[in-house]
């Protein structure tokens, strides 16, 4: 037989490694052989890199001939499977045909079973999983070296597992009892710690009718009886024992006291979760909370947060660390709070009693007669009560006792106000760190550090809610050939995520064929009056960030009074979060929920209608800050009428790096309601202020390639001029010169033929900016005077100051330094009349390049630390990093060194927060030139290598001159 020409052979990897062909094993070679070809298999079809291969054969320490080693591996293991292994780069893919695995077999039969999971389809669905399982032919990988054999080994056994109770829980469903009995006792056996195999270890033999399964009894021994003593009323005679008739005529011995009947101790607590990730600090908290004496007082703590967020699993796991705390008893009830039907208390009390040993006979009817009872139950007993997902503040006073012995832990999604408790804890989703932790606990670590940045993606797909998260890795863990770039994009491509899986919680979700994540938040939505729940819907529309109670009155066509009413109820019931006060956001995955209701149940016209008022509402807000951030400029359609006013706290919403900015939302609305590009470009022209000030350009691309692309679609020729501006603009700050010639080009005659002066003169001052980045520095003069005639033409004393003040650098490069410091302080004096803080700011700047130019580098310092200053009053980071990187240039001018390095390390640092490559490879160099003069040769030597390798992953030319930073020559 030719092996190289081996027809369709079937690899197996859920037991030892085997191919078989034609019925024959195929030789393999030695188990570090094996372990490689395991590693291709488990990433069939996908490339496999020299280096993740050796990291998973020998770990942290491979030998020197590692790489010599996995290539002799890899020719033997050719001579088996001759061409299926091919060598891309510097890795290697095998070829798997589709069904030639064991493990995709098993995938496939798994999901056909999970499919048939209806009561009709049980049957089948449990043999399907029966055949899935005889798959497995021993311990996964058995017998191969390495940690990556290690890690998957024990990812397939849970794999395994989890189907196997899968087909337990349907056979237990089919009443096949007594044959599960012997299997379950040897897998306990196995997994003597699984709760769950226990609980239906127990079940089987309940059913089968073998009682459960060994326990430790805990209950005191029935007192012994005397000799002669009568028995007690209430003890049973053994079976066929004769009646004792007493004699009547006999005199009664001494008849002892009975012994006292303990009361029951009531342990109702679930099981607890495995662990309780990045939730260390607040658990600790409620512990001490619950465990520090607090005498004459019940100890109340209150859980709340949105659905999925962590509450039950928390407070769970707090409870079961509290149980020698109170040993009298530990009480649970779920209040069903977001349920339409919430738990009556007068019943909760009815369970309680009759866990603390109330025959029901001597139960009270009347709710508040029970709840008198159960305080006297309680009173100097040291009972714990767990009150899970509470609807309000009325159901839960219902059941607190009224000892302060006692101590009571409630959950919610309402705030819970009313309670009179010793801590308040609202739980936040997860940190990116702890929620890939979550992940990384179900999926496997080593899954999720392969691919950390798809890993983040997720995480933040899911919101941070850890059962979002727990799901998303059972669904990872179950479905091993997926990577999680592909997971990511199921997400975004609007497939279900989580479609047929139960809720990873603690407590199971409501019936029904909802995911867990929808089943968790439904309930919480229906509650909602239909004018809360069309606004919460409407908020979901534009994706992402934050607004104010003017931008969602906008959003769902309210008052400002009534929207405001809304938004505080909803954030009451843990449906929205308000980080800082007047403005609220939706949780991610709340978002994408409410979207969906949106598509549901709004029709298409009143969705656009929404977005073309909340598109209005940001151009309103953006007006307001263009016209103080920019005072006598007269620009079409954004100034706002009457009297300028004052800077408005929306500036951070329209720019928050945190969230989609203003542009991202109006390129978003575009989509859905294409006319709308006329705003949308007025509001990209509105907002270049806070792009300039917070250097946001890279974060502006795509939205303005939307809004551009969408006005030339429609021939709207303003609207393809202002975008074409804003676009031109932020490619020629990101160093993308050529492709923002283009884009200036076709807008300034998108701007000419409309008659738009205040853009033709803002890209005049932009197309002279591109020739100061490429040195060419006469023509750049030029356009700073055609922009400079062009602002006077149209009567904007803004933009003429601007144009001038533009022009300064350009001067400095032609010695021209007279005339450049002449419009540095007639600028100057325009800006402070104008009360233009930033044109202020500017001209600072500008008087200190110029005093560097002069020799007289003292100046410069003070014009450089009063432009920062002010920039940095004015909100304008940029403003502050331009200056540190000149107050470098001028400190190493004056030979001052050790300030010049100081200076270069906060520039760089200012540099990077921004991501302005330009500004900080400048620094860079710089600081290696300072670091040089002072003789710290290997530090100057790396400070300079790291400007390089900015200069290779950025893109950017590789001697980039920066307009508003012309070098200095470093001192020899």
């Amino acid at each position: 037989m030719d092996r190289a020409e081996l027809s369709e052979p079937f690899f197996s990897v859920l037991g030892a490694v085997r191919v078989r062909s034609a019925g024959v094993q195929l030789p393999l070679g030695s188990p570090q052989q094996r372990a490689l070809l395991a590693m291709l298999l488990l990433r069939r079809n996908d490339v496999v890199d020299l280096d993740e291969i050796i990291d998973g054969l020998w770990g942290e320490e491979p030998p020197r001939a590692s790489v010599g080693t996995v290539r002799s591996h890899v020719y033997r293991l050719r001579r088996v499977l001759g061409s299926r292994i091919a060598t891309h780069g510097q890795g290697y893919l095998l070829h798997v045909a589709p069904g030639a695995l064991d493990l995709d077999v098993f995938d496939e039969l798994v999901a056909e079973a999970r499919g048939r999971t209806a009561e009709e389809g049980a049957g089948e669905a449990a043999e399907l999983l029966a055949r899935a399982l005889g798959l497995w032919q021993g311990a996964p990988l058995a017998g191969l070296p390495g940690p990556h054999a290690a890690i998957h080994r024990e990812r397939l056994s849970e794999l395994r597992l989890s189907v196997l109770l899968e087909r337990i829980e349907l056979d237990l469903r089919l009443g096949r009892h007594d044959r599960l009995v012997p299997e379950l006792t040897g897998l306990c056996a196995e997994h003597p710690l699984h709760g769950r195999l226990r609980e239906l270890a127990g079940l089987a033999l309940s059913r089968s009718g073998r009682g459960a399964p060994a326990a430790r009894d805990e209950r005191p021994a029935r007192p012994q009886r005397t000799p002669g003593t009568l028995p007690a009323a209430d003890e049973p005679r053994a079976a066929g024992a004769p009646s004792v008739t007493p004699d009547p005529t006999a005199l009664p011995g001494p008849v002892p006291l009975p012994e006292p009947v303990p009361l029951p101790r009531p342990a109702q607590l679930p099981c607890p979760p495995d662990h309780v990730i990045g939730r260390t600090e607040v658990a600790a908290e409620l512990l001490d909370t619950l465990t520090t004496p607090r005498p004459g007082s019940l100890a109340i703590v209150t859980v709340t947060g949105t659905g999925g967020v962590g509450k039950s699993a928390l407070t769970v796991h707090v409870a079961q660390r509290l149980r020698d705390r109170y040993p009298d008893g530990q009480l649970y009830a779920s209040l069903h709070g977001t349920s339409k039907d919430p738990a009556d208390p007068g019943t909760v009390l009815a369970g309680f009693l009759q866990a603390l040993g109330t025959h029901a006979s001597q139960i009270p009817a009347g709710p508040q007669e029970r709840a008198a009872l159960f305080r006297t139950t309680v009173a100097d007993r040291r009972i714990l009560l767990v009150l899970d997902d509470a609807r309000d503040t009325a159901q839960v006073e219902a059941l607190l006792p009224g000892t302060p012995a006692c101590a009571v832990l409630v959950t919610g999604r309402s705030t819970l106000d009313g309670l009179p408790t010793v801590r308040r804890v609202r739980l936040e989703p997860l940190a990116v760190p702890e929620a890939l932790a979550v992940l990384g606990a179900v999926a496997g670590p080593q899954r999720i550090a392969a691919e950390s940045d798809q890993a983040a993606a997720l995480a933040e797909r899911c919101g941070g809610l850890p059962l979002a998260l727990r799901l998303a890795g059972a669904r990872l863990a179950a479905r091993p050939s997926w990577t999680l770039s592909d997971f990511v994009r199921l997400l975004d491509g609007g497939h279900p995520a989580f479609p047929a899986l139960p809720p990873f919680s603690v407590f199971p979700a409501p019936a029904g064929s909802q995911d867990g994540v929808t089943a968790c938040l439904r309930p919480g939505y229906d509650l909602l009056e239909e004018e809360e729940a069309r606004l919460l819907r409407l908020l979901a529309l534009p994706r992402g960030g934050a607004t104010d109670i003017a931008g969602a009155a906008a959003l769902g066509g309210l008052s400002p009074a009534r929207a405001g009413q809304f938004l505080e109820r909803l954030t009451g019931r843990s449906l929205l979060e308000s980080p800082r006060p007047g403005v609220y956001r939706q949780y991610p995955l709340l978002r994408m929920f409410a979207a969906e209701r949106s598509h549901e149940q709004d029709r298409p016209e009143e969705r656009a209608a929404a977005m073309t008022r909340f598109l209005d509402h940001l151009l309103a807000e953006a007006r307001t800050v263009h016209a103080a951030e920019r005072p006598g400029h007269h620009v079409v359609g954004l100034l706002p009428p009457g009297t300028c006013p004052g800077r408005p706290d929306s500036r951070r919403r329209l720019v928050d790096p945190d969230h989609d900015c203003a542009l991202a939302v109006a390129a978003q609305i575009l989509e859905a309601v294409p006319s709308a590009v006329a705003v949308a470009a007025d509001l990209a022209l509105a907002v270049e202020p806070l792009l300039e000030g917070s250097y946001l350009w890279a974060d502006s691309l795509e939205p303005l390639r939307r809004i551009l692309r969408t006005a030339q679609e429609q021939g709207h020729l303003r609207a393809a001029g202002r975008a074409g501006h804003l676009l031109g603009s932020a490619l020629a700050h990101l160093g993308r010169l050529d492709e923002a010639d283009r884009i200036l080009d076709a807008a300034e005659h998108a701007a000419r033929a409309v008659s738009d002066e205040a853009v033709h003169t803002g890209i005049l001052n932009r197309r002279a900016h591109v020739c100061q980045y490429r040195a060419h520095w006469l023509q750049a003069d030029a356009l700073h005077r055609q922009a400079v005639t062009a602002a006077e033409e149209y009567g904007s004393d803004w933009a003429c100051r601007n144009a001038r003040a533009n022009s300064v650098s350009t001067l400095l490069r032609l010695s021209r330094h007279e005339e450049a410091a002449e419009i540095s302080r007639t600028t100057l004096e325009s800006a402070v009349d104008a009360g233009d803080q930033g044109g202020e700011a500017y001209a600072l700047y500008n008087l200190g390049l110029t005093a560097r130019h002069l020799g007289r580098t003292d100046e410069a310092v003070d014009r450089h630390r009063q432009s920062a200053e002010l920039g940095a009053r004015h909100g304008s980071p940029a403003m502050e990093a331009m200056n540190l990187v000149s107050e470098t240039a001028a400190q190493l001018a004056g030979k001052r060194l050790p300030a010049a390095v100081e200076c270069g390390e906060r520039a760089v640092a200012a540099t990077r927060r921004l991501r302005w490559h330009t500004a900080e490879v400048r620094a860079l160099r710089l600081l290696g030139g300072a670091l040089a003069a002072a003789g710290d040769r290997q530090r100057a030597t790396a400070r300079l290598e790291q400007a390089a390798e900015v200069l290779t992953l950025s893109g950017l030319p590789r001697r980039p001159h920066d307009p508003l930073l012309p070098p200095a020559a470093p001192p020899a």
